[in-house]
Parts: structure tokens; sequence; C-alpha cells
């Protein structure tokens, strides 16, 4: 959770304006561990918390309404409540409401990936016990960590989020864990950290999918054909547009139904799309690594993974200052990041940009304000610092771009950036408007779509797959690290 400015619903039609689509489990009790949440295997992790005391007031719901802050036990990370947000409770183990079963249970990393985790489920807004039980034997969860909960939004909006935060873990470790209090616990779930930084002779698996919106069956089954074979990936990475209005809880909850097979086993990372909308209930439900500007803060962050080096960006922020969030602050922390990891190359040799509007597509928003905007302010800060792949969303097919300079022009020699739009998860599909694809184009495919990413020292690869399984072979990408 975290110090946005949750947008008005006229703002959030006003973001939705510019786009000319058609708007058209878990378990009470695990049985089978022995409690440990009790002090007998572990202590909790402690919290140093900024929460407001009730003081003389007189009222006993004043600390649950007061702003929430602090900082997890061994972490140097903050977590925050959103402002407005009420039953912001920190560390209760006991309390549980009507309907306390844990809900849409998933992890993410909020900083370092090979050493810290943030967990993150729903309840009913009257339970406050927000407990982390995990360890490296799904049958002896033997550590506890304590977590916060808030409730925000108003009426279909609502929702109330339990968020805890781990840090200090071991690299490249599987670790099993379940969520809720004694007599509440969710499933076992699992999740594997990092390899540590520096190391040089690991192979990374990821998956990329986007733009799923409303038609959650095909959301459902491309997830089902990501955790197939036996290569799972260690993480996936979402493009944006995870539901058609950002504001409505009920669509939420079937997205995180159609996920719950891969996030009950991997983490996952999120670029904020346009029908996001800055919803406060995007915003509490996914907990991401944090930059020193409140109002973008866990929109863009970055992270190294094994040999990548991933930046997230927002392209949708406030329509009040589109150009000033896109080219204002942002653009400053985005050359300052880039510029870190390129003098890191030797050790991260890979740099991969993930955005939700994409700088060179050839479908129904190729030519729209905002999308051209985007291109010209990142695609030449993307080729001067040697990107290279950036993953999209936003256009609701896939298209792999030719090696392109930051103007849009073909270059060879690994030169250049590949741009992919990845946004085929359900949403309605896009057809190319004149019949042909723009001249920055190398192959365009209508179709429903998620990708897989490999990557060593040495090679970057990505295999994009249809809905049936089959590969888009023309959409294949090689890619070796850049001339020093």
């Amino acid at each position: 959770m975290r110090t946005h400015r949750p947008l008005a619903l006229a703002a959030v039609l006003s973001l939705l304006a510019a786009c000319q689509d058609t708007l058209g489990s878990a378990s009470n009790d695990a049985g089978t561990l022995p409690p440990t949440d009790n002090g007998s295997a572990s202590d909790a992790q402690g919290i140093a918390s900024d929460a407001a005391a009730p003081g003389d007031s007189g009222d006993p719901f004043a600390e649950e309404r007061a702003p929430l802050a602090y900082t997890p036990e061994g972490c140097m990370h903050r977590v925050s409540s959103l402002p407005g947000t009420i039953n912001n409770v920190l560390g209760n183990r006991t309390v549980f409401g009507p309907m306390p079963a844990p809900r849409n249970v998933h992890t993410s990393w909020p900083a370092d990936p090979s050493s810290t985790i943030a967990f993150v489920w729903q309840t009913d807004s009257q339970t406050r016990a927000s407990v982390v039980q995990f360890g490296t034997d799904p049958m002896r969860l033997d550590q506890t960590a304590l977590g916060s909960v808030s409730t925000g939004g108003l009426g279909s909006t609502e929702v109330t989020i339990h968020e805890a935060h781990v840090c200090g873990l071991r690299p490249d470790t599987t670790y099993h864990y379940r969520v809720g209090g004694e007599g509440h616990w969710s499933a076992v779930q699992r999740f594997k950290t990092a390899p540590a930084p520096g190391r040089t002779d690991y192979d990374v698996n990821f998956a990329v999918s986007g733009d799923s919106r409303d038609n959650f069956t095909t959301w459902r089954q491309v997830q089902e054909r990501v955790v197939m074979g036996a290569q799972q990936p260690d993480f996936q990475i979402f493009t944006g547009d995870a539901v058609l209005l950002g504001t409505l809880q009920g669509a939420w909850q079937q997205w995180f139904t159609g996920a719950a097979g891969s996030q009950a086993v991997m983490p996952w990372m999120m670029a904020h799309g346009n029908h996001d909308a800055l919803a406060i209930n995007y915003l509490m439900q996914f907990a991401q690594p944090q930059v020193d500007a409140p109002e973008q803060s866990e929109l863009y962050f970055s992270f190294d993974y094994g040999p990548v080096h991933l930046i997230f960006l927002n392209d949708t922020p406030l329509r009040d200052d589109y150009a000033g969030n896109v080219a204002g602050t942002q653009l400053t922390w985005m050359r300052a990041d880039l510029t870190r990891a390129r003098a890191n190359r030797a050790r991260v040799p890979f740099l991969v940009a993930v955005h939700h509007k994409p700088c060179f597509g050839s479908s129904r928003h190729s030519s729209t304000t905002d999308t051209v905007f985007v291109r010209t302010t990142w695609a030449p800060v993307f080729d001067e610092f040697g990107v290279d792949l950036v993953l999209n969303g936003h256009e609701h097919d896939f298209e792999l771009s030719k090696e392109l300079d930051g103007r849009g022009q073909e270059v060879s020699g690994r030169r250049g950036t590949r741009y992919i739009v990845a946004a085929g998860a359900g949403a309605q599909l896009y057809e190319l408007q004149d019949g042909t694809p723009r001249s920055w184009s190398a192959y365009y495919e209508s179709v429903v779509n998620f990708l897989r990413i490999h990557a060593t020292m040495t090679r970057l690869e990505v295999t994009p797959y249809r809905l049936d399984g089959t590969i888009i072979d023309r959409g294949r990408v090689s890619l070796t690290p850049r001339p020093m």
C-alpha cells in the first residue's frame, strides 16, 4: 500500500475516453500444518510503525482511520496506506470477521527480488488478522511475519487488503507460505527468490501477458497455458489493462480467479494500463518497488533478476499533467536508472523495459496523441541507453518490431531495440485498420498470445505462443549482449 492519490470517477472516465475500445481457492484451515503463529516455532518479525495513536479523542476507532506507515523488520523500504482508507491496522493476529478466508492471494517483489517478498490478500472488512507463515518445507512453515490491513473504495469498489513484507530471504530458494490467521488459513502456495546479485551461472525464465480486460474465460485459459510444461516461469509480467474498469472490484475478483493457478506458484509484477485507471482497487492490490515520487510510487520502478535489468514505466498518469508525468519526474528517474544499468552491463547484460502503450504498434492506437507522445519522448531514450527489448500491451494483438533506432528507423548489428506487443490475453482482438502493418513492423498477428522469455549471460530468447500452445515462429527473437 502506498501514498498515491486515487483518481475520482470523472478522471477515470477521462482516462478511458481516449481509448476507442467497445466497453462492451483458499481453504479455512490447512489442517496438516502445525500452528506456528503462537510463538512456539518462531517469533514474528517486528514492525516499526509511524501510525498515529488515538490519543484523548475518546474515539476507539480513531487509530484505524489514521494513515498507516511502517518499515517491515529488516527491510529498507516503507509501506504506507493510501489516502482515504480506513480500517488501517498493523500487526493483528486474532480478529476475524464473518468471511475471514483469504482470497486472491499473491506475491510480488517490493525491493530486491533475491531477498524480499510481499504477500497480498483480500478478506471481509472486519477481519484484521494479517499473518504469514512461511518456510522452505511446505509441511513445516516455521517462520512468521505480521502485516497490515486497510479498506478503501465505496460501494461496489470497496476492497479490504492485507499486505505483509518479508526481507532477509535466501537467494535462489523456493519458499512455501500460507496467509490469514489461526483457523482461517489460505492454501499453501510457493514462490522462488531470484539468484544472488552478481551470479553469472543462472538461467532466467519468465512469462509475459497483458490486456485480459473482461474476457475472463480466455484469461483463465491463457494462465493455464503459462504454467504448463516442465519448465515453469520464475515470475510473470503483466503489461496492463487487467480489467475493463479498474474501479470495479467484481471484475478484479474474476481476474484474480482466472490467474489463481499461476499466482499460486510465482510472483507477479504489473505495468499500469489505462483501463486500470489509477483506481484504488489497482493501487491497493499490488505491492511493488517504491520511488521517491509519492504520486507515482510503485507505478514506475526497476529491479535486476539474474542477467536481466527490468524497468517498468507508467504511460497513463494523471491526465491533468500528462506531459509532466511522462516527460518530467519519471523521465529524469528513467535516465538515471538506465545510466546505472548501462554501467552494470558486464554483470547484468540485458536491459528490458515494460510499459502499457507501445511506441511502435500498427493497429488501433498507433497514431493517437498519447501514444505518439510516448513514442517521441521515450523511444529516443531507449535508443540512447541501448535498451534491448521493450514489452507493451494496449494493442490487442501480437506484434514484433524490426530492430529500431529512436526514430523508428530500422538498424542492424545489435544497434537498435526490439519492441513486442503482447496484449491478447482476453480483450477483443484488433485488426489492422488499413490492412498493412506500419514500416517498423517485422511481424503482426491478431491472436490471443503470451510470451515466454529465457535469458542467460550470453543470450535472451523470446518465444511467443498462441492460446492453443503453438509457437508464433515469425515472432521469435534471439538477442546477444550488446558490444561493450
